[in-house]
């Protein structure tokens, strides 16, 4: 049977969500997957009210954002971080009002929880899913739609021994989904590392599920990722937050 795009659209958040739920035990996190496609709708109808969901420091930087792409993403960013927050609580039995949780952007442009800084979040969006996570480890996690990197992107961004396996797969299906399963891990362990594109990604080889960061630290951070229909997801898990680096 030929699935539709809405079903189809459904297995792959229905995966998204069993994969992650896999992992939850091993690497020790909470998270929600969203439709941003659902939450564009509930604000539009009012299904869902921005002053029940968002902090007045929230709702103040939303004020801010012109792009309506970027409106839609902030406010599934801040939906999927506090939904997850909720379910993290909810297992130490502690619930409380999240519109008094404030989840805002550093200066290293990575999200923290005002209220929690013993609590790392990480956010990643690719159209239509959004999902946060929550953990007292450092992680970070990345989803992208399967892409067909150019070669400049390759020679910039990918180590010596990822550019020789990619140069394997030339010409085969997986090609494809190997880089983009690289560059996930990639934006991944730069998430864990609060660098963001700052980081070297080049000197970052994620061809092994666990690596050492670059630094006098050595710290170690095990990855995992998984591939469904167009969407390559990974996730990178470091030491516990409270913890300097």
């Amino acid at each position: 049977m030929i699935k539709n795009g809405k079903e189809e659209q459904g297995e792959v958040e229905r995966l998204l969500k069993t994969h992650l739920g896999s992992l939850t035990g091993k690497y020790v996190f909470s998270f929600h997957v969203v439709d941003m496609r659902e939450i564009n709708r509930k604000v539009h109808t009012r299904e869902l009210t921005l002053s029940s969901l968002l902090s007045d420091k929230e709702l103040q930087y939303l004020l801010g954002l012109k792009n309506k792409k970027n409106y839609i993403q902030w406010i599934s960013g801040r939906y999927a971080v506090k939904s997850a927050f909720f379910k993290y609580k909810y297992e130490e039995q502690s619930v409380m009002d999240l519109k008094c949780v404030d989840v805002l952007r550093g200066e290293d442009s990575a999200p923290y929880i005002l209220q929690h800084p013993d609590i790392c979040v990480s956010i990643t969006h690719s159209f239509p899913y959004c999902i946060g996570v929550v953990s007292n480890r450092k992680i970070g996690i990345d989803i992208e739609k399967v892409f067909n990197p150019k070669d400049a992107l390759i020679k910039r961004y990918f180590s010596e021994g990822e550019r020789e396996h990619l140069e394997s797969l030339l010409g085969t299906e997986e090609f494809s989904k190997k880089a983009t399963i690289l560059w996930t891990r990639k934006e991944a362990v730069s998430k864990v590392l609060k660098l963001g594109m700052n980081m070297d990604f080049k000197t970052v080889d994620v061809l092994s599920d666990e690596i050492y960061s670059i630094g006098e630290d050595k710290e170690a951070i095990s990855m995992s990722s998984f591939t469904c229909n167009d969407f390559c997801l990974s996730v990178a898990v470091g030491r516990c937050c409270n913890l300097k680096v």
